[in-house]
């Protein structure tokens, strides 16, 4: 039946819901300026290569070191509060703050190395710049997520960008091939993590994060059973938290969605590979990071949770990747394969960091934070050294670089560098990254706890698998120092190139020197 005063009423109550929101929506601007910064660079990057001609787009790539430039020293003056924007959509605080700058950071070498690599050239720059920026901010906003529909829109975000870059060279039928495994692979791990996800919502009737620890049910069974609502809630708890997490673990190319990684690294233009291989790893990390820390452990365990061992599927996972990665890249003859497996390796190292989040020493997110740091810099110069030489050759492959000690002195040194880096060995960052992690994990198992098995058998299998990832990295090593080339000539490298080489293997040293402050500021890292 009609009633104009119920109508009416509604239409107030809709006003005041509005402008709650809008005056919600104004405050928390401010804590995005640097994401709307780098917004407008992506749309400045797009309009600016309608008007350029094609001899020019390339240098867009200054235009877009600015665009990430600029938000990167914005957001490094931000406070020690944290704040929640946007309606608990996003949250601003220390570990926002931290992987914001360095994804922001982490992009530059990616640009530099795409206007280095010749796989570009004679092509329209400024929508792959773009298309780059647009990815780095879906990263940024995965890491500050704090809502399941934030966290689907920044993953989708991120995914199709980087669907994009890896086919953007369109008649290279190994990148659409790549592209396409990439998209069917990425398309069935989104809907995955979607279901996962709905289930949570409806054992929490929230679509917070910070709510996860709180899945209760309203029944008077004591007893624990098959068809017990206690039995029900836990294994629905299980199957939301393996959902969720295999579609967390797509991006982190973790087993067990690992297998897209091998041919859509090798099919990439090799740039887009090490953006792929880092930064967009990264992110997976810290989205899992954020989204495990909400979950209780010890004696904070919520009734539902009581019965589900994710601690222990955290250790067992990163077992099996970092022996996966690591046995299969031994026999690889190309480079990028051979990285690619070098990647799902390390990311079992870094899934270490899961098993001590909670943690009182040193904990998973400050470890995983300083082993981040030493990969990006180990890893990027091994990408850059690779370019150079595809630059030259043409190839990737491992015989090619037979020789290459005699014909590129500097930049075969640097890439030892790199590679004993990437094993631990000291005095490279890859050593203190990999020290950090097994020290957390060691003083876990000293405590005495029920779980000491358990992080002993951790720290045994990352400390065999090192000894097996030493096997294939110094294989490369063996072919430029100890194996004669056939063509004697000089490789001649950009004067760029070699400076970029340079600057990561200066700082695969300087993370080893000053590891203690560097792992100081990794310490303030906060979850909100």
């Amino acid at each position: 039946m009609f009633n104009p005063g119920v109508i009416a009423q509604s239409a107030e109550f809709n006003k005041v819901e509005f402008q709650g929101l809008y005056e919600g929506i104004l405050k928390s601007l401010p804590h995005f300026s640097s994401e709307l910064v780098l917004i407008g660079f992506v749309l400045g990057i797009f309009l600016l290569d309608l008007m350029l001609p094609l001899r020019a787009s390339k240098h867009l790539a200054w235009v877009a070191i600015l665009g990430c430039f600029i938000p990167a020293i914005s957001s490094g003056h931000h406070d020690d509060s944290t704040h929640s924007i946007f309606n608990g959509m996003l949250a601003t605080d220390s570990f926002s703050a931290f992987f914001k700058q360095f994804f922001l950071f982490g992009t530059i070498p990616v640009i530099l190395l795409s206007y280095l690599s010749s796989q570009f050239d004679g092509r329209r720059m400024g929508e792959y710049y773009g298309i780059l920026l647009a990815g780095v901010l879906g990263a940024i906003l995965m890491a500050s997520a704090t809502h399941f529909l934030m966290i689907f829109m920044a993953l989708e975000l991120l995914s199709i960008s980087s669907y994009v870059l890896v086919g953007y060279i369109r008649r290279d039928e190994r990148g659409a091939e790549a592209a396409l495994k990439y998209v069917i692979y990425g398309s069935v791990a989104a809907a995955v993590m979607v279901y996962g996800l709905s289930l949570f919502y409806g054992l929490t009737g929230s679509a917070q994060i910070s709510d996860l620890a709180n899945i209760t049910f309203d029944a008077d069974h004591e007893t624990w059973s098959a068809w017990s609502v206690q039995a029900r809630a836990a294994i629905t708890t299980l199957v939301a938290l393996l959902m969720v997490f295999m579609g967390i673990a797509y991006k982190m190319s973790t087993l067990p969605m690992h297998f897209w990684a091998p041919d859509v690294y090798e099919g990439a233009p090799t740039p887009v590979t090490a953006f792929l291989s880092v930064l967009s790893k990264a992110a997976g990390f810290a989205l899992a990071l954020r989204f495990l820390s909400a979950l209780p452990a010890g004696e904070n365990l919520a009734q539902a949770w009581e019965k589900v061992p994710w601690i222990q599927m955290m250790i067992i996972l990163s077992i099996v990747t970092m022996t996966f990665g690591n046995m299969s890249a031994l026999w690889q003859t190309n480079l990028k394969r051979m990285l690619a497996y070098s990647s799902i390796a390390h990311a079992g190292y870094m899934m270490m960091a899961f098993a001590i989040l909670h943690a009182p020493g040193v904990s998973g997110s400050e470890a995983l934070g300083f082993y981040l740091l030493t990969y990006m810099a180990m890893n990027f110069g091994a990408f850059a050294v690779v370019i150079l030489i595809e630059n030259r050759l043409g190839s990737v492959e491992l015989k090619d670089y037979q020789g290459l000690g005699r014909r590129a002195p500097f930049i075969s040194a640097c890439m030892v560098v790199f590679l004993f880096s990437l094993i631990g060995v000291p005095p490279t960052a890859g050593f203190t990254g990999k020290w950090y992690l097994f020290l957390g994990v060691i003083d876990e198992a000293r405590s005495g706890s029920e779980m000491s098995g358990w992080y002993y058998s951790l720290v045994f299998a990352a400390a065999i698998n090192t000894a097996i990832s030493a096997y294939y990295y110094l294989k490369v090593a063996k072919e430029m120092y100890l194996v004669e080339s056939e063509g004697g000539d000089a490789i001649a490298v950009s004067t760029l190139g070699k400076i970029l080489v340079a600057a990561m293997a200066a700082l695969t040293f300087y993370l080893f020197i000053a590891a203690n402050q560097v792992l100081l500021g990794t310490q303030d890292i906060g979850i909100h």
